[in-house]
């Protein structure tokens, strides 16, 4: 009797760790697998679409770049190429190529947008003040430009990342388990040196603060919050991208209209935010952009150097700002992962 009760017990167990091996395995990688898909998905969300402190970019159909903006950081009749995102600093600017290189413009006087771009098996870009990012296909991230407050280490930041930001002289990475490892300067709390815990799925950075998209669709907020640009107790809400800008912070709801908050002396940020069908947002220092489900871009706050043109401001000022950049619709929705 007792042997046979030992293999009653035996024979469970076997068809128990078949189960697990058959059925559960498979199904908890497929799980985390979507997890990591959908965490990919959500971060890149702002590929196509980039604002600078005075300029704006964004990502033609065919893969080139349209540029609006200052001048001499935004060629007239764009850049050409084969682009799938493209990343503002504070005076420079970088575009990522289809076959994972990286290519440079702008002021190079740290080294943030090397003339020869470059060269790797990239798949997100980012760029601050006057450093670069750029994640790799293996997780670790490559760093170059300036290192005065330990934002770019030359040796780059190894782990497994599947995301990154830049701030004006800090960096953020988010990890494949949702938590955020930050470095560079700390004045305001942006960069918390044991980093942020949690379940994110995309993260952004601006001048001193940072933003974290929750799985749940909340926001966390930390670092400068002096016009209220990183609530400490966060934005609830069912988000699905953030943006960061000088001091101000915008989040893309779910059903493609935009909250806003921070900073908004020209209009960057207003409070009852931004009704339409977006699928993308850009912040600058004073300005904002969004990216439309149609491909046609809004653009809001200040406009002193064109970086913002409306409708409104090309007939009160007798411009055709706005008339040249609707001649590039539509722009390119599609965001292409690599």
């Amino acid at each position: 009797m007792e042997s046979a009760a030992h293999r009653l017990r035996d024979d469970a167990i076997a068809v128990w760790r078949e189960w697990l091996v058959v059925v559960h395995k498979p199904r908890r990688l497929a799980i985390v697998k979507e997890r990591d898909e959908h965490r990919k998905r959500i971060s890149r969300a702002n590929a196509n679409i980039a604002a600078g402190p005075d300029f704006s970019l964004a990502l033609r159909n065919n893969g080139s770049i349209a540029n609006w903006g200052v001048e001499y950081l935004t060629p007239l009749h764009g850049t050409q190429g084969d682009f799938i995102m493209v990343a503002a600093g504070f005076n420079h600017w970088l575009a990522l190529r289809r076959d994972g290189n990286i290519a440079c413009w702008g002021a190079n006087n740290h080294g943030q947008a090397p003339r020869d771009g470059i060269q790797g098996d990239f798949v997100v870009i980012a760029a601050g003040d006057f450093h670069s990012l750029a994640l790799q296909r293996n997780g670790s991230i490559a760093c170059w430009g300036c290192n005065l407050d330990g934002q770019a280490p030359p040796d780059g930041i190894q782990g497994d990342f599947v995301a990154i930001a830049a701030g004006a002289t800090y960096s953020l990475a988010l990890r494949r388990d949702g938590s955020i490892v930050c470095w560079g300067q700390n004045s305001f709390r942006q960069v918390p040196p044991d980093g942020i815990q949690g379940d994110s799925v995309a993260i952004a950075a601006g001048i001193a603060h940072s933003l974290a998209l929750q799985r749940d669709g909340s926001i966390a907020c930390w670092g400068c919050n002096l016009d209220g640009q990183a609530p400490p107790d966060g934005i609830q809400g069912d988000f699905v991208a953030i943006a960061a800008g000088a001091n101000h912070s915008m989040a893309l709801q779910r059903d493609g209209n935009i909250a806003c908050w921070g900073h908004n002396e020209y209009g960057e940020a207003p409070p009852d935010g931004i009704h339409g069908d977006f699928v993308a947002i850009a912040a600058g220092d004073y300005h904002s952009l969004a990216l439309q489900r149609n491909g046609t871009i809004a653009c809001w706050g200040d406009n002193e150097y064109g970086q913002a043109p409306t409708p409104e401001d090309d007939e009160l000022y007798d411009e055709d700002d706005y008339a040249t950049l609707s001649a590039n619709f539509p722009f390119m929705t599609d965001v292409h992962i690599l």
